[in-house]
């Protein structure tokens, strides 16, 4: 597995360490991969296209109101994970 080392202010390293049982590394990669979705989601025009026929295949939807539906859903996706994470304790 390979490694990535962030750097932060000492400030906030010393927030951290008022909660030790957080596993932040783990904070840190769904972070990421939820950030990550969202950008594959808003750049991908074959992310879009299958969750645009997912979408429409059952609604009257148009094909830009579709378009505007699925990005809207990425970010509904990553604000859901940020309540998630947050009713973990995680953040």
């Amino acid at each position: 597995m390979a490694e990535l080392k962030v750097e932060i202010p000492d400030e906030l390293m010393h927030s951290i360490a008022e909660f030790p049982g957080i596993d932040w590394s783990e904070l840190e990669r769904k972070a990421i991969e939820s950030k990550l979705f969202e950008l594959q989601l808003s750049r991908s025009a074959e992310m879009r296209r299958i969750l645009l026929e997912a979408i429409t295949s059952k609604s009257k939807l148009s094909e830009e109101e579709a378009d505007k539906f699925a990005l809207e859903l990425g970010r509904k996706i990553k604000k859901g994970r940020f309540k998630e994470l947050k009713a973990l304790g995680l953040l």
